[in-house]
This record gives C-alpha cells, sequence and structure tokens, in this order.
C-alpha cells in the first residue's frame, strides 16, 4: 500500500511537472495561424489534386443546402512551427470558426507536412463528439495511415480524400443524408464505428488516477482563499478556462457568417463560428 501511494505521488508530480512545462509554452501564437480561406480546403504544400479539392467543394456545397450544415474542412499546412497538431488545430479550428455556431458541427482534417513527420489529426466540433468520437477517429487514421505517412504525394493526397470520405459517411449516415455515391465501403465504416466490446482494468485505473491528478492540481494552485487586495478586488482565485479543455484550445465561435466566397472554381466557405474543445484523434 505505501509503494502505491509513493508511486501515485511520485506520478502525480510528474505529471504537474509536465502541466507547468505545457503552461510554459503558451498557446500558438496567432501570427503562425493561417488567414481562413475562402474554400473549404487549404493546402500549403502543393498535396491536395483537383479531384480531391472538387471532392471537398462539392461535398461541402450539398452540406450548405441541409438544414444542420456541417462542414468539414480540409488544411494541409508545411509546418506547425513546433507546437503538435493536438494544440494546433484547436486554435486553427477557433481561428476559422469551422462548423456552425449554433450547432458546432464542425470536423477539421489537418495535415502537417513538419519536415517529413507528416503528422495528421481529425479535429472535432462540439456537436459531433458523439458521432465521431475520439476512438473512432483513432481508427479512420489507422485505416489510412500507410497512405497519410506515405513520401508520395499522389499517396498523401489519396490518404487525405479518403479520410474525408471516411468523416463525411458517418456524418451522413448521422443525419440520414442520401448516399452521394462517394461513401466508404460497409466493411470499413463497420470497422471504424464498432466499438470496444470490454474494457480493461487498466483503463479504469488511469481514469481513477487522471481525476486525482485534476483534483491535487485544481487544489493546489487555485484552491483556497485569501486575503482582499488592496486594490479592492477579491483575493479568491479563479480556476482559468483552460484547465478544462482537452487539446490546448478553444473555439468560441465568430460573429462571421460563411459562404460569401469562392477561388478558382470552387465553392466557398461554408462556415458560421463552430467551435472545439481538442476532441478527435492524431497519427
Amino acid at each position: 500500500m505505501i509503494k502505491m501511494r509513493r508511486a501515485l505521488r511520485l506520478m502525480a508530480l510528474s505529471l504537474v511537472g509536465l502541466f507547468l512545462f505545457f503552461i510554459g509554452t503558451g498557446p500558438v501564437q496567432a501570427e503562425s495561424l493561417p488567414a481562413r480561406p475562402t474554400t473549404n480546403f487549404y493546402d500549403q504544400a502543393g498535396i491536395l489534386s483537383e479531384t480531391t479539392k472538387q471532392r471537398i467543394s462539392t461535398k461541402n456545397e450539398q452540406y450548405a443546402t441541409t438544414k444542420q450544415k456541417p462542414q468539414v474542412v480540409v488544411a494541409v499546412v508545411k509546418s506547425t512551427h513546433g507546437d503538435t497538431v493536438d494544440s494546433y488545430a484547436p486554435d486553427l479550428f477557433q481561428k476559422w470558426g469551422i462548423g456552425q455556431k449554433s450547432s458546432d458541427n464542425g470536423i477539421l482534417i489537418l495535415y502537417a507536412v513538419n519536415n517529413g513527420q507528416r503528422n495528421v489529426r481529425i479535429e472535432v466540433g462540439y456537436g459531433l463528439e458523439d458521432v465521431i468520437p475520439d476512438a473512432t477517429a483513432g481508427k479512420i487514421l489507422a485505416l489510412n495511415q500507410n497512405l497519410l505517412k506515405s513520401s508520395s504525394t499522389t499517396k498523401e493526397d489519396e490518404g487525405l480524400r479518403k479520410t474525408f470520405n471516411a468523416v463525411t459517411t458517418i456524418i451522413d449516415k448521422h443525419y440520414g443524408y442520401q448516399d452521394d455515391g462517394q461513401r466508404i465501403s460497409q466493411s470499413d465504416y463497420q470497422q471504424i464505428t464498432q466499438k470496444q466490446t470490454s474494457a480493461s482494468g487498466g483503463s479504469l485505473l488511469d481514469k481513477i488516477i487522471t481525476i486525482v491528478v485534476i483534483v491535487f492540481i485544481v487544489v493546489f494552485f487555485f484552491g483556497g482563499g485569501s486575503g482582499g487586495s488592496g486594490n479592492g478586488r477579491g483575493g479568491r482565485r479563479r480556476i482559468p478556462w483552460w484547465l478544462f479543455m482537452g487539446g490546448g484550445g478553444f473555439g468560441s465561435g465568430g460573429g462571421w457568417s460563411g459562404g460569401s466566397g469562392s477561388s478558382g472554381g470552387f465553392g466557398g466557405w461554408s462556415g458560421g463560428g463552430g467551435s472545439s474543445g481538442g476532441g478527435g484523434a492524431s497519427i
């Protein structure tokens, strides 16, 4: 029992150290994030083919005519400037306002070349987290990993197109949209959406440890009150909003509405200020 307590204490201290480290790094600098495009795709590295661009545009044009108006954006960047895709993606999601503000039903498929590392993330808006949970997003990426991690531009493009089609297939089935002829096979669909039938004891222990560590951090850094200060403000410390975020970013949703422009013959941006809290998966 004593050894277990020591192990938990060491683990908590280690996680607190990591917590402080990531706080010190701060969020992605706004100037490193590209401006919102006028189309539903963005390609800094010249990876997306005309076929893939047209597919993305056509699908989002169809979505824009529906009641729910979901949005699936594909972004290819040369670099995340030293940040991970896990924290870069929510910040980009926030800046672009992917999905509709009222329902947060946007998806960002981010592909970062990062000097050949080829990092990929599916960032899911709040409103679709139950439709495409983290496990499903991870399975989509795993299914296309060989293509996405390839050094061939043609295969990278194919991997992104297949990832896009997997995401839109799930969305279409969820909302009951008509089959557009681009859905993934039924076997692939079942593979990525099949739920785990059993959970291991280790997973439960991980959850318990996570809860203990979070409570420890809250109590240690932000718990308890202190006397009032000379400036008249109360001395009680507030828990910062980012403590509750899962991926380093928070979407607040802008006041703009999309669908107002087009470029190169492709349909225009269809978003409306959606938000994401870090749900999704990456490879």
